[in-house]
């Protein structure tokens, strides 16, 4: 039988697993990313009683969601296991947990008012599908917030596949989709799907500084604006806003 879609991400983990977990945890210090999307969601008024954290991770963008919706109910959904236990440990019982496929999510139709996808969208090799399911499980109405690389500049997709051998698993001749979409690919996907959408672009506020050799960020200040690196590659952070 072919291998599900997706499970080559997780073999990549679990040879990172000591990695992973502490970048999960790590993560839980509010970014810059987070007080951002708290920015939007603040500018635009909104009130939601039923959230989706998709691909949460270590559960930390949840964490700092529940301080600004404290009577909501959450569901956390990874596709890996064990980023799952780290997002129980920091979040507790009082939202839900599950094992997805972001490409064949088990979310009902029409289910959530706020669905979030943070800094998954861009290592995923099928985008369209997972784009399609985030807005599948949005109730009408309700508002989707989508973290990834997008090109606003220039009308380029650029689909790269990136091997860290800093890494076990990039030790283990194993790589990592690193895409970059066009706003003209993201116009195509959405088309006729949902009632508005707007790409904010996202320049962190702070300098970062990395002095290691593998994937990690670092900030370069140009005469226009801070740019941000990784790995060599230049990471052009925005914020997809849908309204469904």
């Amino acid at each position: 039988m072919p291998e599900e879609k997706g499970s080559d991400y997780i073999k990549a983990l679990q040879l990172g697993k000591e990695g992973a977990g502490e970048y999960y945890r790590k993560s839980v210090v509010k970014t810059e990313q987070q007080k951002f999307l708290e920015q939007l969601i603040k500018e635009k008024k909104l009130s939601c009683t039923k959230i989706a954290d998709v691909a949460c991770g270590g559960g930390s963008l949840t964490f700092h969601l529940r301080t600004i919706f404290p009577g909501a109910s959450f569901s956390l959904c990874d596709f890996n296991p064990d980023a799952l236990e780290i997002a129980k440990e920091l979040n507790g019982k009082e939202c839900s947990y599950s094992v997805e496929n972001i490409y064949s999510l088990s979310f009902p139709d029409n289910t959530f008012d706020l669905v979030c996808c943070w800094q998954t969208l861009s290592w995923l090799d099928d985008p369209q599908t997972a784009l399609n399911e985030l807005v599948r499980i949005a109730a009408p109405g309700g508002t989707i917030y989508v973290s990834s690389l997008f090109n606003i500049g220039h009308d380029v997709d650029i689909y790269a596949k990136l091997t860290d051998h800093t890494r076990p698993e990039g030790q283990a001749g194993m790589s990592y989709s690193y895409n970059t979409y066009s706003q003209r690919s993201v116009e195509k996907w959405l088309d006729g799907k949902v009632n508005a959408w707007k790409l904010h672009e996202f320049t962190p506020s702070v300098d970062f500084s990395y002095e290691g050799r593998g994937l990690g960020t670092f900030t370069v200040n140009s005469e226009h604006k801070r740019l941000q690196v990784s790995g060599g590659y230049l990471m052009n952070w925005a914020i997809l806003e849908i309204e469904k």
